[in-house]
């Protein structure tokens, strides 16, 4: 015990040891200075170059949603019947309702229809002919004719922005591989496993068909999520309505497209929206939104009311928006 006394004061008496007289040459204060000094070569083997690194990579750590201390629990969804809320960059789930359970999804099929065709179109001024069996299509349209001819990004228009069926019938006749649309629909099917969704089956490339076809909020979301990397499919999202695209024909018929996203230029921050609607899906929506500081959310709803999609789509994300930060490490 008496040693250990007698090093412990040595050490701490070694910043005035020379002012100390004989004691200087005590075998103590060796042992201190030897402590001190292994101290001091062990910080000088940390190379600054190494330092750096790790405070770049720290850097280029995505930011995560955090809840704030006042997060408020409370019932976001009333009207539809699955819904979920993630953030983009994370995958973090925010928010979610049956996220994972059955449900036909309508014209957000229409989504993994782009993104299939962000993999296969090479030239989007290809021209793409409408066959009798795309004009048929019926439902949300954008009264394309047999025959017709439309340069591709056109028809990608048509089919994100006005929901049009006979534009995603005609987008998967054509690139599917040998003029068939079921040969597309095993391309979105092969698709729907890269991305790992997790619940998900899909018929038809504009979503009309719901027997055998199913999918679940949370699967849609991650959709939503790949086509965050397609800048040309969210610049067709935001693109007010009332464009025109002229067939490329000896006709040269102009056709008005609409973008059925009613709350275009009326809510901040929309990175992209998809409408979807038949009956055995009911209303459904996708929203990508992002605020300024703040991250990239995605949200789905399904089988909601026509007007209270919209209403509960808004709630949840300015909700998200409210109680959560986005930050690399908690404070």
């Amino acid at each position: 015990m008496l040693f250990i006394v007698i090093f412990l004061s040595a050490f701490l008496l070694l910043p005035v040891k020379e002012k100390i007289g004989n004691l200087h040459d005590s075998s103590f204060f060796h042992l201190a200075e030897k402590a001190v000094g292994s101290e001091k070569d062990t910080a000088e083997k940390v190379e600054p170059e190494k330092i750096c690194l790790a405070e770049e990579a720290l850097k280029n750590l995505p930011s995560v949603p955090r809840p704030k201390e006042n997060k408020r629990k409370e019932k976001l969804i009333v009207w539809a019947k699955k819904s979920v809320l993630i953030d983009a960059e994370s995958g973090k789930v925010i928010f979610e309702d049956k996220m994972l359970e059955d449900q036909n999804i309508a014209s957000l099929t229409k989504l993994v229809t782009a993104v299939v065709l962000m993999d296969r179109v090479k030239d989007w001024n290809e021209r793409v002919e409408i066959s009798s069996y795309a004009a048929t299509a019926g439902g949300a349209t954008v009264h394309f004719l047999s025959g017709e001819k439309f340069l591709a990004k056109d028809l990608l228009k048509a089919m994100l922005m006005n929901s049009d069926n006979t534009a995603a019938r005609a987008l998967a006749e054509h690139f599917g591989g040998p003029g068939k649309e079921e040969d597309f629909v095993s391309l979105m099917n092969e698709k729907a496993k890269e991305l790992g969704l997790k619940n998900s089956y899909f018929a038809d490339a504009a979503g009309l068909q719901d027997e055998g076809a199913h999918s679940c909020a949370y699967d849609i979301a991650l959709v939503g999520r790949e086509t965050l990397k397609y800048p040309m499919l969210l610049e067709i999202m935001q693109t007010p309505s009332h464009i025109e695209i002229v067939s490329k024909d000896e006709f040269s018929k102009v056709h008005r497209v609409g973008n059925t996203n009613e709350l275009l230029g009326k809510y901040s921050g929309i990175l992209g929206a998809k409408t979807g609607f038949t009956y055995s899906a009911g209303y459904c929506l996708l929203m990508m939104r992002e605020l300024p500081d703040k991250g990239k959310i995605i949200g789905v709803v399904l089988d909601a009311g026509q007007h209270q999609r919209w209403t509960e789509m808004q709630k949840m994300l300015d909700w998200a928006y409210k109680n959560y930060e986005w930050s690399v490490f908690p404070e």
